[in-house]
């Protein structure tokens, strides 16, 4: 089998033979979040392409080897055709978290590297936000309405307040000695790093828990069940969310989304109320006064001689009113004409002769 053709310490770190030292290490940088093991545990290659990039940069990070390097290539480095990986492993390093308070001081503290957090650390209880609904009709949307909740949350337990802790039950890290930071020295081919961290066993508080809350467990929380009226101003809309502050869980907020029932004879355009009259011919043809609903009683409404099928007229201010100003939509009612399908006689006779009028005034 063909032995392996190495490849060029430039393309492994992903840089042009002319940058300088700073693009060198940035990319370096960027390489070693993608290919560290820690990182890519399914990706079978990993380990050998960390190797791969740490040989480069060894090279490439040094100005003489770097000299030697783009002068005789691989074979002027190690006296070889392929590079020996075996002294420079992700293990030099450790975790990926290692690697990078290496280079930068602990600045991947928080993120996906983030050291986990102990079950001996003090937390205190802060609660979130809580989210329900209610359900009003279309004629409270119009005056605006009340409802009491009946909720069963979180809140912050009295005998600790929230801690989790009992009286006295706090004690010094042993670990950071109360510092919250520990300090770690590694040695790698970059030299020797000395870094400090977030202790791994108080999360940076300098305590432990000795003795948890008997009321709570420990847990800083305890359920209370209780009633809230929540007021719903005039003029809310499916899905609006009405925000009270702290009355979630602890700190946190109740937010309470309204959802409007479906009116049997309206449909609603913001404002305005849709809503369907049906006449016969006569009525449309001669004018007429029909009853319509509304959402505080019965109105009365002028239908024009020779209003056509399909029209729309309008009864002003009778609608909703806008979210917070007052200001009423109206009722928009479309006329629907219905034709007979059975004719008495006389109303056969009756519309004969109102076709024979028509024609003899047209002349057909």
């Amino acid at each position: 089998m063909a032995e392996k053709t190495p490849r060029d310490l430039y393309e492994i770190i992903g840089v042009a033979p002319s940058a300088d030292q700073s693009e060198i290490k940035k990319a370096y940088r960027a390489k070693a979040r993608e290919c560290h093991p820690d990182v890519a545990p399914d990706d079978p290659d990993s380990e050998g392409k960390f190797k791969e990039l740490n040989f480069a940069y060894q090279v490439l990070s040094d100005p003489e080897k770097r000299k030697v390097y783009d002068t005789w290539g691989l074979e002027g480095v190690n006296g070889r055709a392929t590079p020996d990986f075996g002294g420079f492993g992700f293990d030099d390093f450790g975790s990926i978290s290692d690697l990078f308070e290496a280079f930068f001081n602990g600045g991947f503290g928080s993120g996906p590297f983030r050291t986990t957090r102990s079950a001996t650390r003090p937390r205190r209880f802060t609660g979130k936000d809580v989210h329900t609904s209610i359900t009003i009709s279309l004629e409270e949307v119009l005056t605006g309405t009340k409802r009491e909740l009946n909720l069963r949350r979180r809140v912050s337990c009295e005998s600790c307040g929230g801690r989790g802790v009992a009286p006295g039950g706090l004690i010094v890290c042993q670990r950071c000695q109360g510092s919250g930071r520990v300090e770690t020295s590694r040695q790698s081919f970059f030299g020797t790093f000395m870094s400090s961290r977030v202790c791994p066993e108080c999360g940076g508080s300098g305590e432990v828990i000795k003795e948890r809350c008997r009321k709570c467990g420990g847990n800083g929380f305890e359920w209370e069940d209780s009633k809230i009226e929540v007021e719903i101003p005039p003029g809310v809309e499916n899905g609006d969310r009405l925000l009270i502050k702290g009355r979630g869980e602890g700190n946190g907020n109740l937010y309470v989304t309204v959802e409007v029932e479906p009116h049997p004879h309206f449909e609603r355009e913001g404002e305005n109320l849709l809503t369907t009259v049906t006449v016969d011919i006569a009525e449309a043809a001669l004018g007429t006064n029909v009853k319509v609903p509304s959402l505080d009683g019965d109105l009365r409404l002028d239908i024009p001689p020779g209003t056509q099928p399909g029209s729309t007229l309008k009864i002003k201010g009778k609608g909703l009113p806008e979210l917070h100003r007052g200001k009423k939509g109206d009722i928009l009612v479309r006329v629907d004409v219905s034709v007979p399908r059975h004719l008495t006689s006389g109303q056969r006779k009756i519309l004969e002769s109102y076709l024979q009028a028509r024609k003899g005034k047209s002349g057909r």
